[in-house]
């Protein structure tokens, strides 16, 4: 494996994730449901590039309910995550969907061949007292809708990585048969929540919509590559350089800055989560 090809890898796709979020915020004034469907439908239009050059198999016809769960999962995660970037500055809403590891820990035992070490309380101790100070809970006006949906978005990629794993242990899945469902359901999802009030983007609007789905298509491909050249706990720790990209992009954009209940609560979700890779890291290679 060549180390620095990724980590190089993870922290550009780190970085276009980013790019795919300011996108969206930019574009607020256009339904979530309707950038999910575009997202979505922009993604598959270039999935035969891919499949292309990967010379692989795209479709197994194998487990097709938990191929479309994992699909379902990962586009409702788009939809809250997109809600909540909405409603909260950048930083916060990156920090919250973190907390997808700490929902891992609490879902993994239950669905995959996992088990975890009961010293895994002091990580869920952190990321639940970095969760309530992200949150504000005690503060009326700071705890808002915007909070939850970041919350449920932590929750629908925990879901979709539990799926992830499923598909792993059974095997005979390639990546771009994982991908393709995921953004077919972003799509008709996406569609659905904008059907009664779909509007056609115009003129620039269209620049956004394909930057935020290009910047997505990327960051996936990056991230594959990355998995594919160096250790998943590498790549996993390098990917939290996003909540520093996403705190520099609101800082430059949009003049947001965080409270110091949030950076307070995001050093510990994420000390938190790396606690918990570095568990699971443990847990894997005893199996």
């Amino acid at each position: 494996m060549n180390l620095k090809t990724g980590i190089a890898a993870s922290i550009g796709a780190a970085l276009c994730f980013t790019i795919m979020d300011a996108f969206v915020k930019s574009l607020g004034h256009i339904g979530t449901g309707e950038l999910t469907f575009f997202r979505g439908l922009i993604g598959l239009a270039f999935l035969p590039v891919l499949a292309h050059f990967s010379r692989t198999p795209v479709f197994s016809g194998k487990n097709r309910l938990l191929l479309l769960l994992r699909g379902l999962f990962g586009g409702s995660g788009i939809i809250f995550v997109f809600l909540s970037i909405q409603g909260l500055t950048l930083g916060d809403a990156s920090i919250l969907t973190q907390l997808s590891a700490f929902f891992m820990c609490i879902l993994s035992p239950l669905f995959l061949k996992e088990q975890w070490p009961s010293h895994v309380l002091p990580g869920l101790i952190m990321i639940t007292a970095g969760t309530f100070l992200v949150l504000q809970i005690w503060n009326y006006s700071a705890f808002n809708v915007y909070a939850l949906y970041g919350l449920a978005g932590a929750v629908c990629s925990a879901a979709a990585y539990i799926t992830i794993g499923l598909l792993g242990e059974k095997g005979g899945h390639s990546d771009i048969e994982i991908i393709f469902y995921f953004q077919l359901c972003s799509m008709l999802l996406g569609g659905i929540l904008t059907a009664s009030d779909f509007v056609l983007p115009s003129g620039i609007e269209w620049l956004w919509i394909g930057g935020m789905s290009f910047s997505a298509l990327a960051a996936q491909m990056l991230l594959t590559w990355a998995y594919q050249h160096t250790h998943s706990l590498v790549v996993s720790f390098t990917m939290y350089t996003g909540v520093l990209f996403h705190v520099w992009f609101g800082w430059i954009l949009w003049d947001e800055t965080l409270t110091l209940y949030s950076e307070i609560g995001g050093v510990l979700i994420l000390a938190g989560s790396a606690f918990l890779l570095l568990l699971k890291q443990k847990v894997s290679s005893r199996i």
